[in-house]
């Protein structure tokens, strides 16, 4: 069986681990950086602790990046990158800088208009060294190809799969992430839990993604609600740290389905979060798998609760672990209804077609029709 798997070359872990960038860096003879980020992040000052680690490494800063990083971001970044002639990147976040630093890095090498680069492997060159400096426990976009750029206009996401994205140099210091909202800790904790699950249950998971995915599943179990609860607590930092890399490497190796799917939808349309979107969506799509794909959801179970399942048959199994991990969602706070965070039933049906069309789809274990999915909103409405 051939087997394709991809990671960052190097990868940085720890309290304070930001520091060892600059002698890496002066090793790879890099001159200036682009170091992108949000505004939240440079007004809390976390921007800055990354490049005082740089040393005397000189840089210009694109601080723009939206939630859900649009085409506009990457050229505004783009062209800043190319007017300070910078000639390496610094993403600086969580999923949406790292994303739009991925873009940058393309077009910077490639050239054209980004919407070409859609798909697998579209981009000719790899571009610019890229590092990419994870400040949430959630997207693991620090270790993944994967890449998604909102295009406003046409409401949607759109999503990019390139051995040329995947980071350089993947840094995970948990004192960046030292007291990040109890609300971003859960949402983006969930996101974790999703590509572990999503992962585990995908039509091209092998014994190594599934091997990451159990570990990340187990240690999410473990640290994401004593995260939520004291933002200050190192271990359980490390924990999730450690527990959404081995979600990526899996989910960036394995594929996602349709929790993503639909999830993406409701990032373009309603601009949600995507953390936040996947919390809500995913015990509502794991329940349509339990009807639509038995057996599949309740090896989660099998791993969280192996006295309880005990006896059970496949088909328990699986609801069990609905029912674990709504109680996970309820238990950090992200169970919430679409009706309470402004999302209207009439845009149901073109979510459903936009959501079937969605590149994470493919390796769904199980695929509905458009009243289908328009149906698993509804439940969640």
């Amino acid at each position: 069986m051939f087997l394709k798997f991809a990671a960052a070359p190097i990868s940085l872990f720890g309290l304070g681990c930001r520091r060892e960038l600059a002698a890496l860096l002066h090793r790879e003879g890099v001159g200036k950086a682009l170091v992108v980020t949000d505004t939240s992040l440079e007004k809390l000052g976390i921007r800055q602790k990354v490049t005082d680690s740089l040393g005397e490494i000189p840089f210009a800063v694109f601080s723009g990046v939206c939630p859900n990083p649009t085409l506009e971001n990457v050229q505004e970044g783009l062209a800043l990158y190319q007017q300070e002639g910078c000639d390496f990147i610094v993403a600086v976040g969580g999923g949406s800088a790292n994303d739009c630093a991925k873009a940058i890095r393309v077009m910077a090498a490639n050239g054209g208009q980004l919407q070409q680069y859609q798909g697998p492997n579209k981009s000719r060159l790899r571009g610019p060294f890229l590092v990419a400096v994870n400040t949430t426990a959630g997207t693991a976009s620090e270790v993944s190809r994967a890449y998604l750029i909102s295009d406003e206009q046409a409401r949607c996401k759109l999503i990019f799969k390139d051995d040329f994205a995947m980071p350089d140099i993947a840094v995970n210091d948990t004192e960046l992430m030292l007291g990040l909202p109890a609300s971003i800790t859960a949402q983006t904790g969930m996101d974790a839990l999703t590509h572990a699950v999503e992962s585990y249950c995908a039509s091209n998971s092998t014994e190594l993604t599934a091997l990451l995915a159990e570990n990340a599943i187990r240690l999410i179990w473990k640290w994401l609600p004593a995260a939520v609860e004291n933002g200050q607590d190192e271990q359980a930092r490390d924990g999730m740290a450690l527990a959404q890399y081995l979600a990526g490497l899996s989910f960036g190796n394995a594929g996602l389905g349709l929790v993503h799917s639909m999830s993406h939808q409701l990032s373009a349309v309603h601009h949600l979060g995507h953390g936040l979107s996947n919390a809500v969506l995913l015990p509502a799509v794991l329940e349509y798998y339990c009807t639509a794909a038995p057996g599949v959801v309740g090896r989660v179970a099998r791993l969280l609760a192996p006295a309880e399942c005990e006896g059970k048959t496949p088909e328990e199994a699986d609801r069990l672990t609905v029912e674990l991990i709504r109680g996970l969602s309820v238990r950090v706070g992200t169970n919430v209804p679409l009706s309470g965070l402004g999302v209207d039933r009439e845009s149901f049906d073109e979510m459903a077609e936009k959501a079937l069309q969605d590149g994470c789809i493919g390796t769904s274990p199980a695929i509905p029709d458009k009243a289908g999915v328009i149906d698993i909103y509804e439940t969640i409405f």
